[in-house]
């Protein structure tokens, strides 16, 4: 029973597109001008960019006030998990995983309650074997030791594991330190030149499950 890996944010749900409806309802909130959702975006940094390095941002795009800039972090990942959907595909995709007698297994960087409740609360728990998350591990990708102990706690070898996600940094880079086949999600952007490939290209987690599936079978 092989591994598979997967990451959560905009691999196994959109966080990118939860990001931008949490960011159009708060402007709508604060009567703000709705052209500034652009700027949030950037300022968010696909969630990578250091929370406090974003509220700072978020202070001088939306004129907040000191005590707003002080929890403007708790009510972004709260807008975050409000707005997170995940789609059917996907479940799908985990099953067609399952049923052919791969182990789906999260690795995601990011803090825990916030990754938790994403998994819990959109059901993910109930189609994956578990999860690692870097706060709680103390690695974080593309750290490869962070991959080891995803394996140590599933009880299954490295061995043959295949990693999907769509950080090239992260995933396929961490991926690739530990040794195991990795299939990259796009997301509608070119792979960064120079740059060691992953073994396979995908547009969504539904494909790379299906090219994991059918490869060199």
């Amino acid at each position: 029973m092989p591994l598979l890996f997967v990451d959560l944010d905009n691999t196994l749900v959109d966080r990118a597109s939860a990001h931008r409806a949490w960011a159009v309802g708060y402007l709508a909130q604060r009567g703000a001008d709705p052209a500034l959702v652009e700027e949030m975006v950037r300022a968010d940094g696909d969630g990578l960019r250091p929370k406090p390095e974003a509220a700072a941002d978020l202070q001088r795009i939306l004129g907040l006030s000191d005590e707003e800039t002080a929890g403007i972090t708790k009510v972004l990942r709260q807008g975050v998990l409000d707005n997170l959907r995940v789609e059917q595909e996907v479940l799908d995709a985990l099953g067609r995983a399952t049923a052919a007698g791969w182990t789906p297994f999260i690795v995601t960087n990011g803090v825990v309650p916030q990754q938790d409740l994403k998994i819990t609360n959109l059901g993910l728990d109930r189609h994956v074997t578990g999860w690692v998350v870097s706060d709680v591990v103390g690695v974080r990708k593309p750290d490869p030791r962070i991959f080891h102990l995803a394996a140590r706690q599933a009880g299954l070898p490295l061995e043959g594991a295949w990693m999907v996600g769509d950080a090239h940094d992260t995933d396929i880079e961490g991926a690739q330190a530990a040794g195991i086949n990795s299939v990259y999600i796009g997301r509608g952007r070119s792979w960064p030149v120079g740059l060691p490939e992953p073994t396979a290209f995908a547009d969504s987690f539904a494909q790379a499950v299906d090219l994991i599936l059918g490869w060199r079978s």
